[in-house]
């Protein structure tokens, strides 16, 4: 599906191509799977990607059951996109050849570049030109590609996608960092968060971070975007881009290397990033709504959560808690960052001492008691039961529920109340179920239905917090 929407068209345009190919080549592709450039077929095949995929090598007649062409000039139509899988000395003249072929865009996954000063700073700036005449889009270099995974378009080489099957979902992730972001990918694919897109933005040499950001801005398939950055090519541009998202609605939480003298110089060798001092770029962040986090588990957790698309119409927490002393400890969580926890009055209080055993709480939190269970078995429905008063309460903007060792059936039951009380409601709920992997039945049921699950309290109240500050962030109408 394409992006609608005005601003920076003719860019949108070209990245179409990367981002959504119809034909790929592989130059220097291998039959070897285990070798960098024998990864992206085997990938798109094993996660169904429906275009064309043209290996390119002339030591091969067939790869993977595919047609070897001994070059790219011998490659059949047009060409969205070109991986480029050969050592950095032989990149200038790969490129000229895909330039020649009137390629769409090419991604280069070499490293040897700006990174390391001299004489690969200076094919970098080549690397640019080259592009720039044949108005080619180009990822790299020093990147691992990129995963659309509403279309199994694998054009990368991270480890990652030996997951299967991948969860697509409403998240981006732009990264400079290929194996960080590759790392971020793969935890989050176990904890079933969904991504949209993955990009490895590398050395950043012709697009960078703002290009690919403004694009996901207007594509419909994504909600929230990520990004790890270690610098900024063209500030204004990253600006454009993330004052774009955020009258878009789309948050975007970033993750910056850098914060010290030291971060910096890693950044500036790993991929030749220049960045100016943090309390600039702290400004910079608050003044564009951006959220920062301070790792990539945070990253994904608060993308996670907005990931929802539920913002809250105030600080108000209504904590319901299968125990006592959690709900307690979230209680003091959520004071600690300044969100409020009401105590419970009217109709909603008396439905609970209705429900509850007499030494139970009807406050906030509501305490379930570990009588919890013996209810639950004489009556299946009382969880729901017990959630609903909760979702209704006009005094609680947000829902944190708390679940101790809850497995097995009961375990599933209680994640599939949840989730249909859950789509009962627009109040935005997070859930912090600590069993281990006991209920890893139940979690998934909840995962599927786009709730953000923890198995920590302290992350639920920090992730709750950090999607309320992003709502205080919304332009006002």
């Amino acid at each position: 599906m394409s992006p609608a929407g005005g601003g920076h068209t003719t860019a949108n345009r070209q990245l179409e191509a990367l981002l959504h190919p119809k034909t790929v080549a592989v130059l220097g592709a291998s039959q070897d799977t285990s070798k960098l450039v024998g990864k992206p077929i085997f990938f798109m095949q094993q996660h169904k990607y429906g275009g064309k995929i043209y290996p390119v090598n002339p030591k091969y007649k067939e790869i993977s059951g595919l047609t070897c062409y001994p070059s790219l000039a011998q490659v059949p139509g047009e060409i969205d996109a070109v991986i480029i899988g050969l050592p950095a000395e032989s990149v200038l003249d790969a490129v000229k050849e895909c330039a020649e072929r009137k390629v769409k865009s090419v991604i280069v996954f070499a490293s040897g570049f700006a990174e390391i000063g001299g004489k690969g700073a200076k094919m970098e700036e080549e690397l640019r030109g080259l592009a720039q005449q044949a108005g080619m889009i180009l990822c790299g270099p020093n990147c691992q590609g990129v995963v659309n995974l509403h279309e199994g378009a694998t054009l990368s080489f991270t480890p990652a996608l030996e997951r299967k099957p991948l969860q697509a979902g409403k998240i981006a992730f732009v990264t400079q960092s290929g194996a960080m972001g590759g790392s971020l990918f793969s935890n989050a694919m176990q904890l079933g968060i969904g991504f949209s897109y993955w990009i490895s933005s590398g050395n950043e040499t012709a697009l960078e971070s703002a290009d690919y950001m403004h694009y996901l801005v207007q594509d419909p398939q994504t909600s929230v975007i990520l990004n790890y950055s270690e610098g900024f090519r063209d500030q204004d541009k990253y600006i454009r881009a993330a004052e774009a998202a955020r009258q878009a609605g789309k948050p975007i939480v970033a993750l910056r290397v850098g914060r010290t003298p030291v971060g910096r110089k890693a950044a500036q060798a790993h991929t030749g990033a220049v960045s100016g001092p943090d309390h600039e770029v702290e400004a910079l962040f608050q003044r564009l709504g951006i959220l920062r986090v301070d790792d990539g588990d945070e990253l994904l957790e608060i993308g996670n959560v907005l990931a929802q698309g539920r913002f809250p119409q105030g600080k108000n927490v209504g904590i319901l808690s299968t125990s006592g002393g959690a709900g307690g400890l979230i209680a003091d969580q959520c004071e600690v960052v300044k969100l409020g926890v009401p105590e419970l009055r009217g109709e909603t209080r008396e439905e609970y001492v209705r429900l509850l055993p007499y030494f139970g709480s009807a406050l906030n939190p509501v305490d379930t008691t570990a009588m919890f269970s013996q209810f639950l078995a004489k009556d299946p429905e009382y969880f729901k039961r017990l959630l609903r008063p909760m979702a209704k309460e006009k005094t609680v903007h947000s829902i944190i529920l708390m679940i101790t060792m809850s497995t097995g059936e009961r375990a599933r039951k209680m994640a599939r109340d949840i989730v249909e009380v859950y789509q009962e409601t627009d109040k935005p709920m997070v859930v912090s179920w600590i069993a281990g992997n006991l209920a890893e039945e139940g979690y998934q049921i909840l995962r599927e239905a786009g709730i953000p699950l923890f198995m920590n309290t302290k992350k639920s109240v920090q992730a709750l917090r950090a999607l309320i500050r992003y709502t205080e962030l919304l332009p006002k109408a």
